[in-house]
């Protein structure tokens, strides 16, 4: 064999059929094993050969050996058919690129999603998410966005909607402003700065879910137009906020709010999933629900440990 090795790679089949014989030490077994006939594989080796310039075996009764050459090549070929193996079997099932738009109330979108969202990225590298806050006076039927996160009744009747979280309703506030008022009773909130989102409806809802409790004047206090501003506030010990377990789950969890009080009482509304008919089946809106929902899942199963 005087002839230059071949400037191109030797084909894959030719390599598997190699490794094949190095493997099993037999012609006939290689090619059983291949499911390929004894002359397909006698000649995909004559071939590598050739483009290789180098003996890689000889044959020895029935079988074959290989010849020094031929037992550093096949411990080389091994690893890079294994390392293709590897890559075959990581591959997605779906392909996964281009944008995805994802429209989410703010609350959620910077307590919950933000937080955790480099996960989703490194996950799926190939989606362009592009994360966009709502109004609760927005409708969901904006044809610019591929999904949305909603806080409410759930009832839609021309989208599909899914639920993610049944909220708990609770007092929360900083650690600092809990021990300066000393709030262990709600009468005690009386001397608290209530804050309110658009009205007074939550804490409302949370105090007439107290039965017996002393009676507070819930229209005292501070309104904001924006969740995030109600919580900023508390977590500035500007105030008493009512807030609840989803949206305030990491803020609980790392002491940085405190609930005054054990009494806790279901939303009227929650977060649900709504996904446009015509989107459903989209690898990367199924993607995004997924990894969604998990980790919802993951933060509740969290905060069910810490209490």
């Amino acid at each position: 064999m005087s002839q230059q090795k071949a400037n191109h790679l030797p084909s894959l089949q030719a390599l598997r059929a190699f490794e094949a014989l190095a493997r099993l030490g037999s012609l006939t077994e290689a090619a059983d094993y291949l499911s390929l006939t004894r002359s397909a594989i006698s000649h995909q080796l004559r071939l590598l050969e050739s483009q290789l310039n180098i003996r890689l075996y000889e044959r020895r009764g029935r079988g074959v050996i290989l010849t020094p050459a031929g037992q550093l090549y096949a411990g080389e070929v091994r690893e890079v058919l294994q390392s293709l193996e590897r890559i075959h079997a990581n591959l997605p099932d779906q392909e996964y690129n281009g944008h995805l738009h994802v429209c989410m109330p703010p609350g959620f979108a910077s307590s919950v999603v933000s937080r955790y969202i480099n996960e989703f990225y490194r996950a799926y590298p190939t989606i362009r998410l592009h994360l966009s806050t709502n109004r609760e006076d927005e409708t969901i039927n904006q044809p610019n966005f591929d999904l949305f996160v909603v806080f409410s009744d759930g009832v839609y009747t021309d989208q599909h909607a899914e639920l993610l979280a049944q909220p708990m309703y609770h007092p929360v506030c900083s650690p600092t402003l809990l021990n300066e008022l000393n709030i262990t009773h709600p009468r005690d909130l009386d001397r608290a700065t209530l804050l309110h989102l658009h009205d007074v409806h939550d804490w409302q809802l949370w105090l007439a879910g107290c039965a017996g409790k002393s009676q507070v004047k819930f229209e005292s206090g501070l309104y904001f137009s924006n969740i995030l501003l109600v919580l900023q506030a508390a977590l500035s010990g500007q105030g008493v906020a009512i807030g609840d377990d989803v949206v305030c789950g990491d803020s609980l969890r790392h002491g940085q709010l405190v609930r005054p009080f054990s009494e806790k009482i279901p939303s009227d509304r929650a977060y649900y999933l709504v996904t446009p008919h015509s989107r459903l089946e989209d690898p990367n809106v199924q993607a995004f629900s997924d990894w969604l929902k998990k980790l919802l899942e993951r933060l509740q199963g969290a905060s069910a440990l810490t209490g």
